[in-house]
């Protein structure tokens, strides 16, 4: 039996794939009396980091005036100025004056049904099952007084190469 415990600062979903592939050929290594014999990869995680801060333009702790990553936060910086700094969605009790940032969750299951439907709707609209519940997530959101613009950050995988495919790391940007 083996337990893996990973933060998700040091590694992404997707980093399972690599890290378990990685573990299997350990293993098998070992119990034939070997060490593993692993291929160089192409790009380490250094390499990754060093690049998307050149793509960017990310100098120091800052954005570079003219770059990539001043222009992208420029623009979400406009396009969000006008939307309320938090939803004004109904709530049980009256808010604090001050978060305490302390939050709760609440669990349930989708049907089966349910699931399957979401799935058909995927398939049929050529989206994934994330966009289909998003969009769910969304008109919930707009039905309970949120309004029409709705702000739903979103993380995304941030491998856009395919050299980054047997990296473990926390990719996501």
């Amino acid at each position: 039996v083996i337990v893996l415990v990973v933060h998700h600062i040091a590694a992404d979903q997707w980093s399972a794939r690599p890290l378990l592939t990685d573990l299997a050929t350990a293993y098998a290594a070992r119990t034939g009396g070997d060490a593993p014999a692993w291929p160089p990869l192409p790009v380490q995680y250094a390499d990754f980091t060093l690049w998307q801060r050149e793509t960017l333009g990310w100098d120091d702790d800052a954005p570079d005036a003219d770059g990539v990553a001043a222009a992208q936060l420029d623009h979400w910086r406009t396009a969000l100025r006008d939307l309320p700094a938090e939803l004004p969605l109904p709530t049980d009790r009256p808010r604090p004056p001050v978060p305490s940032h302390r939050g709760g969750f609440v669990r349930f299951t989708v049907p089966p049904g349910t699931h399957t439907a979401m799935r058909t709707l995927a398939r049929t609209e050529s989206t994934s099952l994330f966009m289909v519940a998003h969009a769910a997530l969304a008109a919930l959101l707009a039905r309970t007084g949120a309004g029409r613009d709705i702000v739903i950050g979103t993380p995304v995988a941030g491998r856009h190469d395919t050299a980054l495919d047997d990296l473990v790391g926390f990719f996501v940007n």
